[in-house]
């Protein structure tokens, strides 16, 4: 007994220590919920179905086993059997279940578009019971959003959004929402990562989060433990059509002036630098002497756009606002995130130092009348050192290349007949007589590999715009 009586002080010691207080035990969320869920709604949204229908085609419907898949639930309505011939049925109609929340007291709502895509009637039911119409204030097809507006005759109670810039991977989240139907489903879970790509839309930029999320759940708010929005659920990956701890959320940072924009004018106008990015690889890392690969490359700069004359061709963009850019498509968000006629300061590499400059957001120009101007004949000029021709005639927007070398350095790194090279390095390329003088400094400094930026197709047939090719000449 006395061996016992000495063992249990220990023991009670050893447990009372805070070094052994074990991990974090999640928040108490009751409280929390209470206070949000007035705020969430359930969006019933009709239309009709056909072939035709947008909303019949939709992942919800008819979801894709094996890839992401619109977290909205969608049932069909089916017309009484019809006695005889001369009886017209009515149409068939789909319904689409999602959720949403109160973002102005007014009445403004945020959903997703996938939620009320083609519907010509949208109904939103509160926490209450309280059932009324919606109207579509706004859409955004690229970013999957949409505003909605009730005249509820008081003001809603409303919530308000955090900052998703901030979030880290471990955060706790809570999810409300209408999975399948079952109004005022909470759920919590954690920040499994950020940053997704999960080929969804053009600004996949998505949380991933194990809260449980299914069907229905399209729309609904995110929050943080502050009770503040920090997405917008919409996806889940599931073979099975359930979750299986794969829900996906557009950030608030997007969200957040997509509502705004939507709110006041019913529309979106992206952010637009007008300039040409690529990834930093390796040899350009080497070649522009940078601290690591991080970043976007500049390709090249639009007349009259924002960068031209801030930035330039060899730049590596680095920082948007302070939101770290770590490749081309971080930039293509962030700057979507901004909307035009904003001050955005960048900083960028340029010939091994930091620098810094403030754009001004602008609104994209509208898309270029199809058709191009092949460059006019002319004669060749062989490049041998790194096997191909290029016209003599200049063309002010670079040296056209006519032919290459079968085997030779230029075809061995992928440029081809018809690319434009706009630039050796850091040096500008305005005809084939830039393009032989910069390859003869090249040689002069007994360097062997020339780091062109070329325009023109890639092997898909498609433009990805101006990309640095490392050439490795004979």
């Amino acid at each position: 007994m006395k061996c016992l009586l000495a063992i249990i002080p220990a023991i009670a010691l050893l447990m009372s220590n805070p070094a052994y207080a074990g991990p974090p035990m999640p928040p108490d969320l009751a409280s929390l919920v209470a206070k949000l869920m007035p705020s969430v709604v359930s969006i019933a949204s009709t239309g009709p179905m056909g072939d035709d229908s947008s909303q019949n085609s939709d992942p919800d419907t008819t979801p894709d086993q094996s890839q992401p898949s619109k977290a909205a639930d969608t049932t069909s309505g089916t017309p009484a059997d019809t006695p005889s011939d001369s009886v017209i049925p009515p149409p068939k109609a789909e319904e689409a279940l999602g959720s949403g929340f109160v973002i102005d007291p007014a009445g403004l709502i945020v959903t997703n578009n996938h939620v009320i895509n083609g519907a010509t009637a949208v109904t939103v039911t509160f926490q209450d019971g309280t059932i009324l119409p919606a109207n579509v204030v706004g859409t955004d097809k690229d970013g999957d959003l949409a505003v909605l507006k009730v005249n509820a005759g008081h003001k809603l109670p409303a919530v308000s959004f955090g900052d998703s810039n901030k979030l880290r991977v471990g955060d706790w989240v809570l999810a409300i929402g209408n999975p399948f139907g079952l109004a005022g489903t909470t759920t919590a879970g954690i920040v499994s990562a950020l940053h997704r790509n999960i080929g969804e839309n053009k600004f996949d930029d998505f949380i991933q989060t194990d809260a449980a999320v299914n069907r229905g759940n399209s729309g609904g708010p995110l929050f943080d433990v502050s009770g503040q929005v920090i997405g917008v659920t919409s996806a889940i990956y599931s073979p099975s059509g359930g979750s299986i701890g794969l829900g996906f959320a557009i950030p608030a940072a997007m969200v957040q002036p997509v509502a705004a924009s939507l709110a006041a004018t019913g529309n979106v106008t992206r952010g637009w630098l007008g300039i040409s990015t690529e990834d930093v690889t390796p040899e350009i890392q080497k070649l522009l002497n940078l601290p690591d690969a991080q970043g976007a490359l500049i390709g090249g700069t639009a007349p009259g756009g924002p960068a031209e004359g801030k930035l330039k061709p060899g730049d590596v963009l680095t920082s948007l606002n302070n939101a770290p850019i770590t490749d081309p498509r971080s930039l293509l968000v962030r700057t979507a995130e901004i909307p035009a006629g904003l001050t955005a300061h960048a900083q960028f590499w340029r010939d091994g130092a930091k620098q810094t400059a403030d754009l001004i957001i602008a609104a994209p120009p509208p898309p270029p009348i199809p058709g191009t101007v092949a460059p006019a004949a002319a004669a060749n000029i062989t490049l041998t050192t790194i096997g191909m021709a290029v016209a003599a005639t200049s063309a002010q927007d670079g040296a056209h290349v006519l032919s290459v070398t079968a085997n030779g350095p230029a075809a061995k790194a992928g440029i081809v007949a018809a690319d434009v090279v706009q630039a050796v390095g850091p040096t500008t390329v305005n005809s084939a007589a830039d393009l032989k003088e910069a390859l003869a400094k090249l040689a002069t400094a007994h360097q062997q590999t020339a780091t062109l930026l070329v325009a023109g197709d890639n092997a898909s047939g498609e433009d990805p715009g101006p990309r640095w090719i490392a050439v490795v000449g004979q």
